[in-house]
């Protein structure tokens, strides 16, 4: 009889903490619902103050792909179409061509003229290595960057940049000598190139070139155990960073793990991106269905 009845309590115990498990693990599915509708709700209410915004300052258009959306009259009016251009979706879509969520992969490249026009300015003094290859990001976001710095630096993390914006002479530097390299451990020539550019972007291909894309501290997968990466993790994307290349992720990034690269697509961006669990490629075709998954 104490046998029995022992394992008729253990078995009640088990039940119970197998109905705890379950709504343990509902709860977190519900919590995580609830970040990523809000994260896209913030995103759109986002837009849609940037939109108004613009018009306040005498905007007269908003281009969506390659047509044009006429906005305003003129005689600054709002127009009949204002009304509608509020709709999530088609904020959603027009947000894909805006230049903090540029999309540079090996299937999508940038010319040698865009890359030279990029306007730059210089990374803060102690937050680069001194090099040109590593103290320079575009304008519009490197006190975002510097103030990520800044942050860290008060939780006593050391955050700074190895590697910047990268023109296209320097970028097409890194690959030949990465093909040398291969080269010299008995590749043949073709071999080496097909090696060479699984680890380093062809000339055109590469965010760097963009400016909003910044290796930090190492280029190390072994950076993935340090204290940096894991303060990155948590408070990159206040500052509208993400960790462009994901391990799980490498089929579709076409790129292998980087754990030091980061890239801009700003604040709202960066936390719908992680909330979501996708990479820039999947945000973007997210973004461009007008938010059907």
């Amino acid at each position: 009889m104490d046998d029995h009845f022992l394992r008729a309590q253990n078995e009640r115990r088990r039940q119970v903490r197998i109905k705890k498990a379950k709504r343990k693990n509902m709860i977190i599915y519900i919590e995580t619902l609830i970040i990523v509708i809000l994260a896209i709700a913030l995103i759109v209410v986002s837009l849609k103050y940037n939109a108004v915004n613009s018009k306040l300052q005498n905007s007269t258009e908003v281009s969506v792909g390659d047509s044009s959306l006429a906005l305003i009259d003129s005689d600054n009016s709002l127009s009949e179409n204002e009304s509608e251009i509020v709709n999530s979706a088609e904020l959603m879509k027009a947000e894909v061509n805006q230049w903090y969520l540029k999309l540079v992969n090996p299937d999508n490249s940038v010319s040698e003229d865009f890359i030279n026009a990029v306007r730059l300015k210089k990374i803060a003094d102690g937050y680069h290595d001194g090099t040109p290859s590593g103290n320079r990001l575009d304008e519009r976001m490197v006190n975002n960057f510097n103030q990520m710095c800044e942050a860290a630096k008060k939780d006593n993390i050391v955050l700074w940049s190895e590697s910047a914006y990268r023109d296209y002479s320097y970028q097409k530097s890194l690959l030949d000598n990465r093909i040398s390299r291969f080269k010299n451990q008995g590749y043949s020539d073709s071999d080496a190139k097909e090696a060479a550019k699984k680890v380093v972007a062809v000339p055109g291909t590469s965010e760097h070139h963009l400016g909003l894309a910044v290796d930090i501290n190492s280029v190390q997968t072994s950076f993935e155990n340090t204290k940096e990466f894991e303060w990155l993790q948590k408070n990159a994307a206040d500052f509208g960073f993400i960790m462009r290349y994901p391990k799980e992720k490498q089929e579709i990034t076409k790129i292998i793990y980087e754990p030091w690269h980061y890239r801009y697509v700003g604040v709202e961006h960066a936390k719908a991106i992680n909330s979501l669990g996708m990479c820039l490629e999947e945000y973007i075709e997210f973004l461009s269905t007008g938010g059907e998954k």
